[in-house]
């Protein structure tokens, strides 16, 4: 490796230390990490020889993600439950990289400055703090790194293609696909390398590739499915999740040039007025058909823009997974495409300008850096995480509901109330969220009104023994049946 080289690995380590290493302060949140890491009995235990049969085995909980799981388990068999470290081991992670962004990059386009500017709006961009910050999405850091892994094996077997070089490339991909199923799309990723920079054309070598996409996917869906993490939005017509994903891809956009009002959850969009899908539509034609017709026409900008809407496509929302109209972690991969855009563009345009390109590189990464500390703080806990997701978005049912519980957890019932009430009356069939709220009107007394609560939840949810328990033993202390014929009938 040359010395400057060095040098700019060097510099993007420190620069991620910098901004994210704070974040060995903070600690679990309420949300996923209690599921993914310290309310798991597999996980929390460290290597077992059952939990690691079941990381393999275990479709129907989140994705199918045995080495997610396993690294997680590494975790709290070297740290236990401090999450500092885990916290850490994300960090560490997204480090490694950045520094393989920039060498793959430099290594592609035989560029250094360009690639060290891609590499440096990876590394600190502000949307990067989802992924990096939260325990729970390791699963984001770990696929990116098997994912950057695969692309130097590529590159090492198009140098001089042999079976053992393209072995190499399958096994990196396949862990990939074994840390997080959204790198199903690696096929064609691989495809716009091979139209920008490489130069070939070789669709033939991408077929197992594809088959192992495919295989992902058919096991993904049939988690989600059990887990019933689709069927919240089940009763959302097409039309509809095609106007949030049009919107949501035009967010996208705003937030990696604009990053403000991030949020831990955006809330679905229930009622969107047909002329904002209409206009988001107008504006991503309109960018694809100019980097497609242009007159002098620079593939990078095909290849950065197909980049970003392939790479999103899995998590855009036409099947609808979870209560998110979109996420920030969701981009972790797919902003390299328009940081391609903007440097190599940007860099075009100044050509003659060599001191000016460089400077507004400098302030790019600046602007990044600062913006990304200026938010981190947000994710201290689950109080401040869901307290800024209000901030940033207003109406969120979702966020009203784990700031009350994490209110709870800190014995801070008066205060979480108010949150409990508004979660259920902005999404009144949340049914997890007037558990909730029933049972923090039966901490405080209101029987009645704790009655009134639990039978909203298990109108929307009939399977919901909790509730079901808790209707009972209030109607009995109000003096009324305990019989559990009764919960049926009407209040």
């Amino acid at each position: 490796m040359k010395r400057r080289d060095l040098f700019v690995c060097l510099a993007l380590a420190a620069a991620c230390l910098a901004v994210f290493g704070q974040a060995v302060r903070f600690g679990f949140l309420n949300f996923d990490d209690n599921g993914y890491v310290y309310e798991n009995p597999w996980v929390r235990h460290g290597f077992t020889a059952g939990g690691v049969i079941w990381a393999f085995r275990a479709i129907d909980y989140f994705y199918w993600q045995p080495l997610t799981w396993l690294s997680h388990m590494l975790d709290c068999q070297l740290f236990g439950l401090r999450p500092g470290w885990h916290h850490l081991v994300n960090v560490v992670y997204h480090t490694a990289n950045s520094v393989l962004v920039f060498l793959i990059f430099r290594r592609l386009t035989g560029t250094f400055w360009r690639s060290a500017a891609v590499a440096g709006i990876f590394a600190l961009h502000p949307l990067r703090l989802e992924s990096v910050v939260w325990i729970a999405e390791r699963k984001d850091v770990l696929s990116a790194f098997w994912f950057l892994v695969m692309l130097a094996a590529y590159l090492w077997f198009v140098q001089r293609p042999s079976n053992r070089r393209y072995a190499c490339v399958l096994a990196a991909f396949a862990c990939g696909l074994m840390s997080k199923p959204m790198l199903i799309t690696t096929p064609v990723l691989l495809l716009l390398l091979d139209y920008w920079p490489l130069r070939r054309r070789a669709w033939g070598e991408k077929l197992p590739l594809a088959i192992l996409a495919a295989l992902s996917l058919a096991i993904t869906y049939v988690g989600t499915a059990r887990m019933q993490a689709i069927n919240w939005a089940a009763h959302v017509p097409l039309p509809h999740r095609a106007a949030n994903a049009l919107v949501s891809c035009v967010s996208y956009l705003r937030l990696a040039f604009w990053p403000r009002h991030l949020a831990i959850l955006y809330p679905y969009r229930i009622s969107i007025p047909w002329w904002q899908p209409a206009a988001c539509f107008v504006l991503l034609a309109a960018v694809t058909f100019a980097v497609i017709r242009r007159r002098n026409p620079q593939p990078y900008l095909l290849f950065g823009w197909l980049w970003f809407v392939i790479g999103l496509a899995p998590a855009i929302g036409i099947v609808q997974v979870g209560r998110q109209a979109m996420a920030d972690r969701f981009t972790y991969l797919p902003l390299i495409g328009l940081a391609v855009m903007a440097v190599w563009g940007g860099a075009d345009l100044l050509r003659e300008h060599r001191t000016l390109a460089a400077g507004a590189a400098a302030v790019m990464l600046a602007a990044c850096g600062a913006a990304s500390l200026g938010h981190i703080g947000t994710w201290r806990d689950s109080i401040t995480v869901f307290s800024n997701a209000i901030a940033a978005t207003g109406q969120n049912a979702a966020a009203e509901h784990y700031l009350a519980a994490a209110l709870d957890d800190r014995g801070r019932f008066a205060e979480a109330l108010p949150h409990h009430a508004a979660a259920v009356r902005i999404e009144p069939d949340y049914f997890v969220a007037q558990g909730a709220y029933a049972l923090a009107l039966e901490r405080h007394g209101d029987l009645a009104a704790a009655v009134d609560h639990f039978a909203e939840a298990l109108r929307y949810f009939p399977d919901y023994p909790e509730a079901r328990e808790h209707l009972k033993r209030d109607r009995q202390a109000l003096g009324g049946t305990g019989d559990p014929a009764a919960l049926h009938r009407p209040l």
